[in-house]
């Protein structure tokens, strides 16, 4: 039975996502599933619509923008209300039973927990369930953690660590498990493109050393590294610019306060939220950092700016070593943060060296179709071992 399935030549694959906001994990969910659908399988995914009218990025215009065949038929509801809770138990597994899916793919908790009491409803007709971790840390080492893992028949993770750590947390089976690459779309943020110039725009010469990062500024981002570092780099170097893309309901807290109170405000500039002239944005950077990723911990940012031949420091946080390999600088607090800003400062080759092992490291390891391709490799593994 098993080789029957390997001659196969295409799978039906819902996606569950339990969110409406464009977000860094949700992007690679959708390029993945796009190229999946071009390797010719029949993918779903299904997202909350927005609660709400908003003209922000939502998985909703993206998913129409990028032809995905999109499912918002279902509430999911990741904060759990009763009402939209129960619905989705009652609608899903009529779904998934009209449907016969092969396989559904879970990305967050919310969509594991439902998708995984609906499927078993379905008894030995159910599709096989995978779950993606998009999550900074590890899941909490509970029972009802440890008891939908078991009923999980295939786990994908982001870095050899944090598989690691998943089979010595919970006993999972390591046949069982893979790594899901990341991804980037390489040919927008190509570093060989012309791009607007930015340095005018924000007032910055055009002869200066510009470090930048890319953050929703929460408390957790550790903007205060990087800010006190950056007083220490300014004090040496007169030509270093700091540039701190992005937005954030606590953006006066974190970073507009701080800069003041340091008295770096002629060079610490706040960029702010980009959409139309991002990558232009990033392109004016000589240098990037990210002390602290988001909540999913894959970095989206770092893989553009990697993707864009910039030299990187990153911390020791979480997957981000795993993710730069030997491409960035890694630093463990702020005097180490300082010393690799001051040497590439001082060193152009080195910042051109970094740069250009980026590009190669990203065009090796975030291209989309080898993504799809290793992820249909792990479906067609896993639907075998349940053959069997």
């Amino acid at each position: 039975m098993g080789s029957l399935i390997q001659e196969r030549s295409s799978l039906k694959i819902l996606h569950l996502y339990s969110d409406w906001r464009w977000t860094g994990p949700c992007e690679g969910v959708l390029q993945i599933c796009k190229k999946l659908m071009e390797m010719g399988h029949d993918i779903r995914v299904a997202f909350r619509s927005p609660p709400f009218f908003t003209e922000e990025r939502t998985i909703e215009k993206k998913a129409k923008e990028m032809g995905i065949n999109a499912v918002t038929d279902f509430s999911l509801d990741r904060y759990m209300g009763i009402r939209n809770t129960i619905k989705d138990l009652i609608n899903l597994p009529r779904y998934l039973r009209k449907e016969g899916f092969d396989i559904v793919h879970m990305h967050l908790s919310h969509d594991h927990f439902l998708g995984t009491f609906c499927a078993y409803l379905l008894g030995k007709k159910r599709p096989i369930l995978i779950r993606s971790f998009h999550k900074r840390s590890v899941l909490k080492n509970n029972l009802f953690n440890k008891f939908l893992l078991r009923l999980t028949d295939g786990y994908l993770f982001f870095t050899e660590g944090f598989r690691e750590r998943y089979i010595l947390d919970f006993g999972i089976d390591p046949k069982k498990t893979g790594i899901q690459k990341m991804t980037v779309d390489l040919e927008r943020f190509d570093p060989e493109k012309e791009y607007k110039d930015m340095r005018k725009e924000f007032g910055i010469p055009k002869d200066a050393i510009v470090i930048g990062t890319v953050a929703r500024f929460q408390r957790y981002r550790r903007m205060d590294w990087f800010l006190e570092a950056a007083k220490e780099i300014i004090r040496r170097h007169k030509n270093v610019y700091f540039l701190l893309i992005g937005r954030s309901s606590q953006i006066k807290d974190t970073v507009i306060d701080p800069i003041k109170r340091l008295k770096i405000e002629d060079r610490a500039i706040v960029a702010g939220y980009r959409r139309k002239d991002y990558v232009d944005t990033i392109s004016c950077l000589d240098i990037f950092t990210l002390l602290m990723p988001g909540s999913d911990g894959a970095a989206r940012a770092l893989r553009e700016a990697m993707a864009m031949g910039k030299a990187c420091v990153v911390s020791d946080f979480g997957m981000l070593p795993e993710i730069v390999g030997d491409s960035a600088f890694v630093i463990h607090d702020i005097r180490s943060l300082i010393s690799a800003w001051d040497e590439l400062i001082k060193d152009p080759e080195k910042r051109k060296e970094l740069g250009k092992r980026a590009r190669e490291y990203s065009l090796k390891n975030f291209n989309i179709e080898d993504a799809a391709k290793g992820l249909e490799e792990f479906y067609f593994k896993m639907l075998s071992h349940r053959a069997y």
